[in-house]
């Protein structure tokens, strides 16, 4: 096996750096601050490359999708809330817009369980807490020299994938079944060529290379997540949904597969089947950044106030100021009877954004639920000469406006 990755990465020309310089940027993801912190620290003092720290695995692919960072070794704790570091791994190892660099996992309650799963993932280095600062350059130097070995089929794997990336599909397919034939067992090179057949659009293909990679692994999670996504491209929603559940079932506390799952059934507005799988997260322990959004915008379409009320206010917990949440918070306290506080927030919403036009008009149509007309009429007219081509704006300052002129008209009106 070493041999043949040896010759793929010879017949490729796969360049082998020597080791890590000042230049290179390296992703320190730990949830202890002063642990992160005194890493950073000491890879700095001595000069080893230029730190960037994330407090667990999903923030840090956050972070490297925004900022489009490379990375060029990651030190990654292993028990992290939101996402630890065997599922970051993974989301490295398949995601083809992520470059899987060396990786030096950090672990403490060290058991002969804990370190047979972090070689059966892959990884190239593991720091045993508590370290020493003298442990840390050594440990990382070690996981650079590991990864970039010719003899590690991880390298030829990264090539197939930027090959992907680069649209140089029939290159990146000749690298995987390079791969498959040295692992004849391995589902990983047969999962690469689905996808490869998913961006030929040749749907059927990709299926039945999802099959023979099942055949080899059926707890391969990816697979499933393939499955799904081209279900659901097809409008086979029964199908993708059950792909979904099977990825989910097999990788509970990765919160991309949740991520992903919402993602797809929101753009076909399967706001059921997406608040399901969403709320077996909570029920997974699970809590990300995303979860609530998705799971309140859910509720919300499906007009579950009291749910979406819930899961608002948590969203907010997030981003107390973000005034869609607070127009759609306001909607549901109006909706669930409770107009003195749906005010309340509208008020916050204006104050925080004075042309919000949604947050004038919700509180424009509470005030005239509460019979002030004229107070309703003067928000509706400020929103009219700000955006006139509002349309439900422009109606309902015209009902409102001859509501009041009647009124006045009938005897003993005000």
């Amino acid at each position: 096996m070493a041999d043949d990755q040896r010759t793929l990465s010879a017949k490729y020309k796969i360049a082998t750096p020597a080791s890590l310089t000042s230049n290179d940027t390296i992703l320190i993801i730990e949830d202890q601050t002063d642990l992160r912190l005194i890493v950073a620290h000491q890879l700095q003092k001595l000069n080893i490359g230029q730190t960037r720290q994330a407090t667990n695995g999903y923030e840090a692919i956050e972070l490297i999708r925004q900022q489009k960072l490379t990375i060029s070794a990651f030190v990654c704790d292993m028990d992290m809330p939101v996402m630890g570091g065997l599922d970051f791994l993974t989301e490295l190892r398949e995601a083809t817009d992520l470059d899987r660099a060396p990786f030096c996992l950090t672990m403490d309650n060290v058991s002969k369980e804990k370190l047979m799963l972090a070689v059966e993932n892959g990884v190239d280095e593991i720091l045993v807490k508590p370290f020493t600062l003298g442990d840390i350059a050594p440990k990382l130097r070690s996981a650079f020299a590991k990864f970039h070995n010719p003899a590690n089929p991880e390298k030829v794997y990264e090539l197939a994938k930027s090959q992907v990336r680069d649209g140089n599909l029939d290159v990146a397919e000749r690298i995987y079944r390079d791969l498959a034939a040295a692992a004849p067992k391995a589902a990983r090179p047969v999962v690469g060529i689905a996808r490869i057949e998913i961006k030929r659009q040749a749907p059927e293909k990709a299926l039945k290379l999802l099959d023979e990679a099942e055949a080899k692994n059926k707890n391969y999670v990816h697979l499933f997540t393939e499955r799904a996504g081209i279900y659901a491209a097809q409008n086979n929603w029964d199908k993708a949904i059950n792909c979904f559940k099977q990825a989910i079932t097999l990788s509970p506390l990765n919160p991309f597969r949740y991520k992903d799952a919402a993602d797809l059934l929101f753009k076909v507005k399967r706001y059921d089947e997406a608040a399901e799988l969403l709320e077996s997260a909570i029920k997974n322990n699970l809590n990300f950044p995303a979860l609530y959004h998705y799971l309140s915008q859910a509720k919300f379409a499906k007009r579950d106030y009291k749910s979406a009320q819930k899961y608002i206010r948590q969203a907010l917990g997030g981003d107390p100021e973000n005034v869609t949440y607070l127009n759609q918070l306001g909607v549901c306290l109006k909706e669930t009877e409770q107009p003195d506080e749906a005010l309340k927030v509208y008020n916050q919403v204006i104050k925080l954004d004075p042309g919000n036009i949604e947050g004038l008009y919700n509180k424009a149509i509470l005030q005239s639920s509460k019979g002030d007309l004229e107070d309703a009429i003067k928000l509706l007219d400020r929103i009219v000469r700000k955006s006139p081509d509002f349309a439900p704006a422009k109606a309902k300052l015209e009902q409102l406006q001859k509501e009041l002129a009647d009124a006045k008209k009938t005897p003993g009106a005000a």
